[in-house]
């Protein structure tokens, strides 16, 4: 899992750890690495609720933080929530300097308590400033040296930056991470402030497939075979020994970069994230599209969501799931819906009108569901919450039946 940084030497940080063993682990486990604002110690905490609490108690007791660093834009909101909920019980640890009582910390307790002092004096000051609920820009009073959020948000991970900009205030920057997957790292943000742009940027290989070829290593295309305006699927080779992997990933070429002529493009979807109808198949990229045509104060503020397939009805059709909060014309977003769709693909009017497709559905949770849906996944999984996201499509029965418990209104 991925440590909260205050990014003091991070490049440093990562050249060391590519050296590291984890026979060396309880050596350091009491040490503050260059980079990190909690002990190492805090990194091997494996309950996904006690680590965002014990990162939260170590950033909120220094006010010295310059940059966060996290996986997605929406585990930042975690974070914050957690911090809202816990506000006192954190506020009480920071002026006694106690580890609060959290699961699954017993085996790290002495290495984070070395660390944490009583500052009685920091506890006062985010008293008078309040919880991160209790006014706009609240990270920027808290950490007056805080310059930048790094976090991926481009794509389904933007519906969040509103929220993450009511906190964050209007003067600290929100930058990408850039483009890559589990198996290795892709490519650069191209622009500084638009996260939807990415320029070819790695040590490893990387090669492709046009969408509609068979995958054979007779179809392989390198980067100066690419063509403006058309999709490909990325193959990975790494220095590590993966060996021209379909990543499933989808791109879109936007362009060449002018220095050296790398591919310049945005993310279009995942191959595997699709839903088939009888008419057509939907991706997972026209569903991020269609959604952004509603998401606006008047009808949804789209803070996060979810597509499955509603047959509970005939005919069948797409059913979202939304958190967020509601307008006043409300009574749009269904039709609306269906238009964006429609706008991409005018067999879903074509279907509609035979019966064949149905209005989509939308079905709004209760707020903090899709938190919890992280951490109960990573939970599942004994992975790190921020690691963990909400998939554009989900299909799974037992994941569907739990986000349906939560359904609090049904438009």
């Amino acid at each position: 899992m991925e440590n909260w940084m205050v990014y003091h030497g991070y490049n440093e940080l990562k050249e060391v750890e590519r050296w590291w063993s984890v026979d060396d682990d309880e050596s350091r486990m009491s040490v503050i690495m260059p980079g990190q604002v909690a002990p190492w110690a805090a990194s091997l905490i494996a309950r996904p609720r006690s680590f965002l609490l014990i990162h939260a108690l170590f950033s909120l007791a220094s006010r010295d933080l310059e940059r966060w660093v996290m996986t997605f834009a929406p585990a930042f909101m975690d974070f914050v929530r957690h911090v809202d909920e816990e506000w006192d019980m954190l506020i009480t640890c920071i002026k006694d300097g106690t580890i609060p009582d959290l699961e699954g910390i017993d085996h790290v307790r002495a290495h984070l308590q070395v660390h944490l002092h009583a500052n009685p004096e920091r506890a006062t000051e985010l008293h008078e400033i309040g919880s991160p609920s209790s006014c706009a820009g609240w990270a920027a009073r808290v950490w007056p040296k805080l310059r930048v959020l790094v976090a991926t948000c481009s794509g389904p991970f933007a519906f969040v930056l509103p929220k993450v900009r009511f906190v964050l205030g209007p003067t600290i920057a929100i930058r990408g991470r850039g483009y890559g997957a589990a198996e290795g790292h892709i490519a650069a943000s191209y622009y500084t402030d638009d996260h939807d742009i990415f320029v070819l940027h790695t040590e490893d290989v990387i090669e492709f497939l046009d969408v509609g070829a068979e995958e054979t290593p007779q179809n392989i295309l390198q980067a100066w075979d690419l063509e403006a305006s058309k999709r490909y699927q990325i193959v990975l080779t790494t220095r590590d020994g993966l060996w021209r992997y379909p990543l499933g990933d989808i791109i879109e070429i936007v362009g060449f970069d002018t220095n050296g002529g790398s591919p310049v493009f945005k993310y279009a979807g995942r191959k595997s994230l699709s839903i088939r109808f009888p008419h057509t198949l939907i991706s997972d990229s026209d569903l991020v599209t269609a959604i952004q045509a509603i998401s606006s104060e008047d009808i949804i503020q789209v803070h996060e969501f979810t597509v499955v397939v509603d047959d509970r009805k005939s005919p069948t059709t797409v059913g979202y799931i939304v958190e967020g909060p509601l307008g006043s014309k409300l009574h749009l977003a269904r039709q609306k819906l269906f238009d964006a769709l429609a706008a991409k693909n005018i067999g879903h009017l074509r279907a509609r009108n035979l019966g064949r497709f149905g209005l989509p559905t939308i079905r709004i949770v209760k707020p903090g569901t899709f938190m919890e849906y992280r951490l109960r996944k990573a939970e599942k999984l004994g992975s790190g919450a921020g690691q963990i996201k909400v998939p554009v499509v989900l299909s799974q029965s037992a994941a569907i039946e739990w986000l349906e418990e939560r359904v609090i209104q049904e438009l």
